[in-house]
């Protein structure tokens, strides 16, 4: 898992503000689903380094107006989990639970 990510998922674990984070959680859902259709860490990374504006896209159609997030984070929280789920072989959301600090760790 590369550094920024595993750096990302921490941000969002201890993130406080739960009103705030609960739409985090959504913005983060809605782009990991539209990287579910990479099959490898390999091919994830790649996109990772090719692709822009995936997470304002999102903004834009979910929340739109919202000045407050945090785009490279939340991008980052996504391309985490969707790592996490290629090496655990789980899926992963955090509109029901966050990843503990612990899977972070040994996965990383």
């Amino acid at each position: 898992m590369r550094d920024v990510w595993k750096s990302a998922l921490e941000w969002y674990i201890y993130f406080g503000d739960l009103e705030k984070k609960a739409k985090y959680a959504t913005v983060i859902m809605e782009i990991k689903n539209r990287l579910s259709g990479i099959t490898n860490k390999g091919d994830l990374v790649r996109h990772y380094m090719s692709t822009d504006g995936l997470c304002e896209s999102v903004v834009a159609e979910i929340y739109p107006n919202e000045l407050w997030i945090d785009s490279r984070r939340t991008e980052d929280v996504a391309y985490g989990l969707r790592c996490l789920e290629l090496s655990t072989g789980k899926r992963m959301d955090v509109t029901r639970r966050t990843p503990s600090r612990w899977l972070i760790e040994t996965v990383a």
